[in-house]
């Protein structure tokens, strides 16, 4: 059976992990890793090279599905499965389905319903697979193209980093994958390759992180592109993992089965391999929010892209390694939004801005910013000449940057001004 999809669904994701409630599911993901795979078209090849985007610290590679156009997923260690999430006005893919699931993910709500659909052809660069399985979210739950700012119409994940030696040059914004029995790891001077521990189909190291009270904690932690964050900390799965005395009450994102809230803060220090970051931003989600996968495969947490983008990785399932090389974005600091604004683009690919939301008694708040405000200039910029991670940036400035903010609302110019605010530092 075909199932042709116009129309438009919707995701967001912070903190993204899948949880499958409906009977039979397993059986069906043990035949999807048996039997669909990812190879390179011409089989004498040794590796491919595309470009990718990178926005909000999510990696976006172009994929077509069944002889579709480039539609745009994000690349995510975390997941083992491909999920589809939206389609944008004008788009039409035809897909094989089987039947309705169930899903569970981060989040407060009630389990979603997908469709799970088989029998696909994917595409990326020069590497094909026949066979492959797809879910689709049948409910408005996210929003990532307006969050990012550009088309996203998906999650891929396991699928192709099980076939291939994965390079992410963050630098150059190029991935390459390599065929593994042809792949040697490099020996750079500045180069660390450690182990990786395979779960099944999730790729987890351990980190030493040094907290608030300065006991060291060695933690076991999943390595998750598809996450924006630096560090998430689950304090259940071990007594030493403490909240630092300095934390702020946030609102996280938001999962499948709803929003996460937890606490921000910062702890001394971790490290990797040889690697050490001071003062990364760790969250720590509510039980209610991420109970589900706490303490999954006896993990403590989760490594997202705020750190991983220091360095540019080989992501080596094939021989339970990961190669880190620091690059230029190394020493960079670690940032915060300070503002207390969270900006929405309505219509992805155009620069037009609106208020998500505003956090009360935040310094957006305190100077009379609403959400559904369409943000018109930041400190004299336009906002048309500016994308979502150029709004960021002045977003996350240093505490007591004065920012000046022009909105439109109800067709009328309203100017305010604010200072960004230190929160946790």
């Amino acid at each position: 059976m075909k199932l042709t999809i116009p129309g438009i669904l919707k995701i967001f994701l912070l903190f993204f992990a899948i949880e499958f409630l409906s009977a039979g599911l397993k059986g069906s993901l043990l035949a999807q890793t048996e039997f669909s795979s990812l190879k390179f078209i011409d089989p004498k090849q040794k590796k491919v090279s595309f470009p990718f985007n990178f926005i909000n610290n999510l990696i976006i590679i172009p994929l077509q599905i069944n002889n579709s156009g480039n539609l745009y997923f994000i690349l995510d260690t975390g997941l083992n499965i491909s999920i589809l999430t939206e389609l944008s006005l004008g788009d039409s893919l035809s897909l094989n389905y089987t039947k309705q699931v169930t899903i569970k993910g981060l989040g407060k709500g009630n389990p979603i319903n997908a469709l799970h659909s088989f029998g696909n052809v994917f595409q990326i660069s020069g590497v094909k697979g026949n066979y492959m399985h797809i879910y689709i979210i049948l409910q408005n739950v996210f929003n990532l193209s307006s969050m990012l700012g550009t088309r996203v119409h998906g999650l891929i994940g396991y699928n192709l980093f099980k076939e291939f030696v994965v390079e992410i040059n963050y630098e150059k914004r190029i991935i390459t994958l390599h065929r593994p029995d042809k792949y040697k790891t490099p020996n750079k001077r500045r180069s660390k390759t450690i182990p990786i521990i395979l779960d099944k189909t999730k790729p987890y190291i351990y980190a030493s992180v040094v907290m608030d009270n300065n006991e060291e904690v060695i933690v076991k932690l999943l390595i998750d592109t598809g996450a924006s964050h630096s560090l998430w900390l689950d304090k259940s799965s071990n007594s030493s993992i403490k909240v630092p005395d300095k934390v702020r009450e946030a609102y996280l994102g938001a999962g499948l089965s709803g929003e996460i809230h937890g606490l921000i803060g910062r702890v001394n220090s971790i490290k990797i391999a040889d690697f050490k970051f001071e003062k990364p931003i760790v969250a720590f989600p509510d039980s209610s929010s991420a109970s589900f996968s706490f303490g999954l495969n006896g993990r403590n947490g989760s490594l997202g892209s705020e750190i991983l983008r220091r360095f540019d990785l080989v992501i080596d399932y094939p021989h339970s390694q990961i190669t880190l090389t620091p690059n230029k974005y190394y020493r960079e600091p670690f940032k915060i939004n300070r503002s207390g604004i969270e900006v929405t683009a309505p219509i992805p690919e155009f620069p037009h801005y609106t208020l998500a939301t505003v956090k009360k008694d935040s310094p957006g708040y305190l100077a009379g910013l609403k959400a559904g405000d369409i943000l018109y200039s930041i400190n004299h910029n336009l906002t048309k000449s500016m994308s979502i991670n150029d709004i960021y940036q002045y977003l996350q400035g240093e505490p007591g940057k004065k920012m000046r903010i022009i909105v439109i609302r109800n067709g009328l110019y309203f100017l305010t001004y604010f200072y960004l605010e230190k929160l946790i530092d």
